[in-house]
């Protein structure tokens, strides 16, 4: 870096936070309340230029409990990330956060308005994972990296290489430890521009599950390479799609005390249409998946079809229509059945890259012995925050749809599932503003022994009070979780005051 090329600054800030929680320990019965302050000091230090940039932010908090003094300790939040551009088509982003904490619910914060999105913030799969509930305050550490490497080797040729790490460590005994590595690459390459690319890909992924004081430890290793080609006869009007990925799985099985296997493959095949006179766009795609199990009554082949026609009826209005079927067929003992899925949506331009989409459907699953079962799928998203006048902003995404988890140690079947989060601010004034929040998340799986059913709501709303170098914060914030074990269903109310002091623009340390 030159010296006139990069730029250091640094923020430091400090805060006082009392909160109070009438349910401490998440309990379902034996609630108990307390009154905890936590003091932090912390700054964020960057240094960037026009081809690299770092940053790292730290921030130390101590716990002060009014009545259980037991669990006073030290917290800890850092993250370090940067990219760093080699040219001008090859780049590398790192990004690793740490925290330790003792509190039985953290939240992610969220993007300040403006901030840059980094290409590591990929948008996230629905993941059918219980909900941990603490019901002891003893600290536990997490610790997220992701790497990504980037080369534009031609027009629209590129080269991706991933790797990502989770790590989970509990003090307590009663929650499970977890590791996570997952590295991956994959290549797109056209062989004719504009006509016929290529595709290829290798993911693997390794979970490591210390298990708990009543349950052993496992692991599992999956293996996933792919391969597709695409011909377009006509260059972004008519195409064809066709893949094949593979993926094969080996895992401890703890109850049974040795190790297991599965692989499956899964062609695919899809043709896009796209008529640009009339702006009508047609996508169909066909998919099966054949999949073998150590034992062999857990094998099954399942179809899946979907078409999709989208009709533009303005610059900023679009509607379509979609059907989806799935046929699953067990080679075993497992209950066949079919899903019929049919939705209808549109999608409208607020304003410039700020689309608004939603879609409505209606998913009907027909079993072959048991009771059939239906559900509505509600989908809907902002693109990012919408500003509707110069005081106001909103951004919302719902989405739902069925799960088929059928791989793995811990495998759930098929299950409904419902995810959904909005955040709404307003300026009263230059300096006085407040917002509202909400999530809600459910999964409903029904072929388990024992149905899971899950529910976790939370509702909050918040005024904040900035000027100069002070920042003032009362919110409140209800949460409550419904779940199929009563002992870890809970609900709680929490009360933060806080008060922050930071300047309200980075110090430049370099002119």
């Amino acid at each position: 870096m030159s010296d006139a090329g990069y730029r250091i600054t640094f923020t430091p800030r400090v805060s006082v936070s009392p909160e109070y929680s009438d349910n401490l320990f998440t309990s379902n019965e034996d609630k108990a309340n307390d009154l905890i302050t936590v003091v932090s000091p912390g700054f964020t230090a960057e240094i960037a230029d026009r081809t690299c940039a770092l940053s790292l932010s730290y921030d130390l908090g101590y716990s002060c409990y009014d009545k259980f003094t037991e669990f006073n300790t030290l917290r800890h939040n850092a993250k370090l990330s940067g990219w760093y551009g080699f040219s001008k088509n090859t780049r590398l982003d790192f990004q690793n956060a740490f925290q330790q904490t003792e509190e039985s619910v953290t939240k992610v914060e969220e993007k300040a308005p403006g901030e840059s999105v980094s290409p590591l913030d990929q948008p996230k799969k629905h993941v059918a994972e219980k909900e941990i509930v603490r019901q002891t305050r003893e600290a536990h550490y997490t610790d997220t990296a992701n790497l990504l490497f980037v080369h534009h080797f031609g027009e629209a040729d590129l080269l991706n290489v991933k790797y990502a790490y989770n790590m989970l460590e509990n003090d307590d005994p009663d929650v499970e430890d977890k590791k996570t590595h997952n590295p991956s690459a994959d290549v797109t390459y056209w062989l004719i521009p504009e006509k016929l690319n290529v595709k290829t890909g290798m993911s693997f992924t390794r979970n490591a599950y210390a298990g708990t004081s009543d349950s052993s430890p496992y692991w599992e290793e999956i293996t996933n390479p792919s391969f597709g080609m695409g011909y377009w006869f006509k260059p972004r009007e008519f195409g064809i799609e066709a893949s094949y990925s593979y993926t094969e799985g080996a895992y401890l099985d703890r109850s049974a005390g040795f190790n297991k296997w599965y692989k499956s493959g899964k062609p695919s095949v899809s043709v896009l249409y796209n008529s640009i006179p009339y702006h009508v766009n047609m996508e169909a795609n066909l998919t099966c998946t054949q999949a073998e199990y150590y034992d062999a009554e857990d094998d099954f082949e399942n179809w899946y079809g979907r078409i999709k026609l989208s009709k533009k009826i303005t610059d900023k209005f679009e509607a379509f229509v979609q059907y989806a079927h799935t046929i699953m067929e067990f080679k075993g003992e497992g209950e066949n059945y079919s899903v019929y899925d049919p939705s209808v949506g549109v999608s409208y331009m607020l304003a410039e890259d700020l689309p608004l989409t939603f879609s409505l459907g209606y998913f009907y699953r027909e079993r072959e012995i048991n009771s059939s079962e239906a559900a509505l799928s509600v989908n809907g998203n902002i693109g990012k925050t919408w500003s509707f006048s110069r005081y106001g902003s909103v951004n919302f995404s719902t989405a739902s749809g069925y799960d088929e988890d059928f791989f793995g140690a811990e495998r759930l079947g098929f299950g409904v599932w419902y995810d959904a989060k909005s955040t709404a601010k307003y300026a009263f004034s230059k300096y006085l503003s407040s917002d509202i929040f909400g999530t809600y998340r459910r999964d409903k799986y029904v072929d388990l022994e024992t149905i899971r059913d899950d529910e976790t709501k939370e509702l909050g709303s918040g005024v904040t009070f900035h000027k100069d170098w002070w920042m003032i914060r009362c919110d409140y914030t209800y949460r409550t979780l419904d779940s199929t074990l009563s002992e870890n269903s809970y609900e709680e109310n929490r009360i933060r005051f806080q008060i922050m002091l930071t300047p309200p623009r980075p110090i430049r340390l370099n002119e």
